[in-house]
């Protein structure tokens, strides 16, 4: 057996932090998470850089912020520019230089769609855009040998899938809960895996992302009788009409979602790959889901912002809780540092190797994780607050670029060429981020947009210049 461990990593879309039952939050069912986090490393302070979709793919396989991965928003026809760059040493690009196999299994959202492809992949939104792509077999897949997965399609009941070597026109079409489905293919995976090397094995399952109304009955009936008022039990949270109809099938797809990961556990099991096996589980964002009166993602709010975080390594880390600030750029480095791959790290990453001091059993002191969204909200994270800033239209009569802004009677700031909308809640006093301290406390916005701007410029975003 490999003295490397292996690696399995598992992010279904968008999964809040507090959908997990043993936070005590959302009244979710979730027994096998549970018992997971009894034996991992559990971050309470996980955050999604940047809480799209594609972007935090992007970040996750880069090390690096959207800026510099060309990912800057979601891949689709409309943004035909978006996608992984075949020239980026990607995570699963060193694991396979280094003798890993490499499987994906799920949803990719990391190409572009072209057009000669239409006829073969389908506009599943009303928006009139390609969502879905075919990745080609070769360097647009990264080092993953073992491939079943597509691009971007929101049919839970009836997905499809690339296999390995397959054409365009081999495509495989579903009919069945996906989460399910590729369960199966990780399971298959894991009992025929070549154990004499070290695998890694990542399963994007697409639920609880929407559409939530397609999600198994059983799953649902695990909430029957639980009425809207039952379940958005957050203080922050607004009885929308989108919440109160879909709260019970998030719920429930998250539930099935648990199912799913103990089975993959079993897979381990059954192999005595248990304690050789570093296990992963987390999201590439949350979901709203009428907290603030919003759903969704795309924003600095905790329901968006905070993701789970689980890591079970049995070799070398202690089962603990840990409120260290962490994020998605940390993630390449740290687990390569888990993985004994250290020495390979690629140069220029803008993510922090905790690592080290992980295997050693103590908290690295990550100062804050950044916000980076698009080219006008930047902000970050830290042990006592989130700011945020939203860049919008210059005032009328603007000339050229002055001192930093200052915060108006609104919680805006402004300077000579740009305007904001400013954000800046207290987790201590403020845990439901309610109460927007901007508008009455200036000389703290004034601190935090200068500690920004500092961030920002440290790891080249080209957008600093408008967030001074």
């Amino acid at each position: 057996m490999s003295t490397h461990p292996n690696l399995i990593y598992i992010f279904p879309d968008e999964f809040r932090a507090q959908a997990m039952g043993f936070r005590g939050e959302d009244p979710v069912l979730t027994p096998n998470l549970d018992a997971l986090a009894q034996e991992s490393l559990v971050f309470r302070n996980a955050y999604s850089n940047c809480p799209l979709c594609s972007p935090y793919r992007g970040i996750l396989f880069t090390g690096r912020y959207p800026f510099s991965n060309g990912v800057t928003g979601n891949c689709h026809s409309g943004h035909p520019d978006c996608y992984l760059r075949e020239d980026d040493r990607c995570l699963p690009d060193v694991l396979s230089e280094n003798g890993y196999q490499c499987g994906y299994i799920g949803k990719w959202h990391l190409e572009t769609p072209r057009e000669e492809d239409y006829p073969y992949i389908d506009a599943r939104r009303q928006d009139g855009l390609i969502w879905d792509a075919y990745t080609p077999p070769g360097k647009r897949r990264h080092g993953f040998d073992f491939w079943y997965s597509y691009g971007c399609c929101d049919w839970h009941f009836t997905p499809h899938y690339w296999k390995n070597e397959a054409g365009i026109r081999e495509r495989i079409d579903v009919k069945g809960w996906s989460p399910i489905h590729e369960t199966d293919v990780a399971v298959d995976y894991i009992r025929r895996v070549d154990t004499d090397r070290p695998f890694a094995l990542f399963l994007a399952h697409n639920p609880p992302h929407m559409p939530f109304e397609q999600v198994p009955h059983e799953y649902l009936e695990r909430y029957e009788g639980k009425t809207a008022d039952e379940l958005l039990v957050r203080p922050n949270a607004e009885k929308i009409d989108l919440a109160t109809e879909n709260v019970k099938r998030y719920f429930a797809a998250i539930s099935g979602l648990d199912d799913q990961l103990k089975r993959v556990l079993d897979a381990l099991e059954e192999r005595g790959l248990r304690d050789n096996t570093i296990v992963v589980y987390t999201s590439d964002h949350g979901e709203m889901m009428g907290s603030h009166g919003r759903m969704g993602k795309a924003c600095c709010y905790d329901e968006a912002f905070r993701v789970p975080l689980l890591i079970r390594y049995p070799e070398k880390l202690r089962p603990r809780v840990t409120d260290m600030i962490f994020s998605t750029v940390d993630l390449m480095p740290t687990l390569l540092t888990l993985m004994g791959l250290g020495g390979a790290i690629p140069e220029g990453l803008h993510g922090k190797n905790a690592g080290g001091v992980l295997l050693e059993n103590r908290d690295e002191a990550i100062r804050q994780a950044l916000y980076v969204l698009g080219e006008n909200q930047r902000g970050f994270a830290d042990e006592r607050f989130t700011f945020c800033m939203e860049r919008t239209e210059a005032p009328e009569g603007a000339g050229a670029a002055g001192g930093a802004g200052t915060a108006d009677a609104s919680g805006g700031a402004s300077s000579q060429e740009n305007a904001f909308t400013c954000l800046l809640f207290d987790h201590q006093a403020d845990p439901y981020q309610i109460h927007n301290l901007a508008p009455e406390r200036p000389e703290l916005v004034q601190e935090c947009r200068q500690r920004l701007a500092g961030l920002l410029e440290e790891c080249g975003d080209p957008a600093a210049e408008y967030f001074r």
